[in-house]
């Protein structure tokens, strides 16, 4: 028995001998026949805010495309929050409504690039206001620019159709603005 364990031991530690004595092939490089550019977007520079867009516009008119046949919109007080962070509130005639905004330093023929979107809204159905409410928010969800100009805010889309804001909100003796 104990010639039988030296045995064993013996066989062992050989086996281990070889095992580190063993020659490995050398591995080589693996050298890439392209080169992987990493594309890194430059800094963007676009204001976080716009001083002038901050607070609250009250629709006047909405146009078609590129500003063709406006549509007033005395009765309904329509209303758009801009509260310079990123955030814009509203009333669209029958619903409330949010929506994220951004702006993106753009300058374009219409004015300044904005994003807005999604728009989401609460769900009550008003028969005499859910068209015109449905097209606003439309309108407003595909804006792709904005221009503000006094007490004028105008809102293009990617379709030409202009949404036209005041500051001032419609009274009993309210006179639509120039288009």
């Amino acid at each position: 028995m104990k010639l039988f364990t030296v045995c064993l031991c013996a066989c062992a530690f050989i086996a281990v001998i070889l095992a580190g004595c063993t020659n490995v092939p050398p591995t080589t490089p693996v050298t890439p026949t392209q080169t992987m550019q990493v594309f890194t977007p430059p800094p963007t520079t676009a204001p976080t805010i716009d001083p002038a867009l901050v607070g609250t516009w009250y629709l006047k008119a909405v146009t078609g495309p590129g500003g063709a046949t406006p549509v007033q919109t005395i009765g309904i007080q329509i209303s758009a929050i801009f509260n310079g962070q990123g955030n814009l509130a509203g009333f669209g005639g029958c619903n409330n409504y949010n929506a994220p905004y951004t702006l993106t330093g753009a300058v374009l023929p219409n004015g300044k690039g904005i994003v807005i979107g999604p728009i989401t809204n609460t769900l009550k159905f008003c028969a005499d206001t859910s068209d015109r409410e449905g097209t606003y928010l439309q309108t407003l969800q595909d804006a792709t620019s904005y221009s503000v100009n006094g007490d004028q805010l105008s809102i293009t889309n990617r379709g030409g159709s202009i949404l036209l804001f005041g500051k001032t909100p419609y009274g009993v003796t309210a006179v639509p603005i120039g288009v």
